[in-house]
């Protein structure tokens, strides 16, 4: 499990009082009352492994779809309608890829565009990115809702057995997700969402609107 390789990351580190605390090697002349650096965060790495969906997951990938969907309308057909004398204008909606809500089983990544595996130190660093981003700034955030919706991402949890159990289903453009099941305690402000944004690009993964003669470059 993920959880239990994770573990053995902590092996390296102390917690004192609660807080998460890198032991570092002494360079020569460094007086030894001199206090070591510490990293203090609401969320240390064994607290978030331990929260759903991490201490659940044997595999995290994160994707990207929906490059080439704008959200927009498009006329899809026109009809005559005898009895009203009325044109009727047939509209789609060009939204793309769509995550299911109610049962995983239909989830299919045969039109994903990018997908990425990720290591543990990547799944380290997302941890700390989805729970840490405003204790780590020092700042109260709080979640902003917004009307608009088109993901073009989302972070996959998959169970020993391979499937997926979970997602983070993420629109940057908006700064708003939705998730299959109910994951606690992220952070969900504007600031979480910029460092989960550069998080993706940093490993090679798109997440901006692209016509669809370049998606697939």
């Amino acid at each position: 499990m993920l959880k239990t390789i994770l573990c053995l990351s902590l092996s390296s580190t102390i917690v004192v009082n609660g807080q998460h605390k890198i032991s570092k090697t002494k360079p020569i002349g460094l007086e030894n009352n001199k206090p070591q650096e510490r990293t203090y965060a609401k969320f240390d790495l064994s607290k978030r492994i331990n929260s759903y969906p991490f201490n659940k997951a044997s595999q995290i990938k994160i994707i990207s779809y929906n490059l080439n969907s704008d959200g927009m309308t498009r006329v899809s057909s026109e009809t005559y309608d005898k009895e009203t004398g009325k044109t009727v204008t047939n509209l789609e909606y060009n939204i793309g890829i769509e995550l299911p809500r109610n049962n995983l089983d239909s989830l299919s990544l045969e039109n994903v565009t990018q997908i990425k595996i990720l290591n543990l130190s990547q799944i380290e660093k997302l941890s700390d990115i989805l729970y840490n981003t405003c204790s780590r700034l020092n700042i109260n955030c709080s979640e902003i809702i917004r009307g608009c919706y088109l993901p073009r991402n989302a972070i996959l949890f998959f169970d020993e057995n391979g499937k997926v159990f979970e997602y983070l289903e993420i629109c940057f453009e908006c700064k708003t997700k939705e998730t299959f099941g109910k994951i606690e305690n992220l952070d969900l402000s504007d600031y979480m969402y910029n460092d989960l944004e550069k998080y993706f690009n940093n490993l090679g993964i798109k997440t901006k609107y692209e016509p669809l003669a370049s998606a697939f470059k």
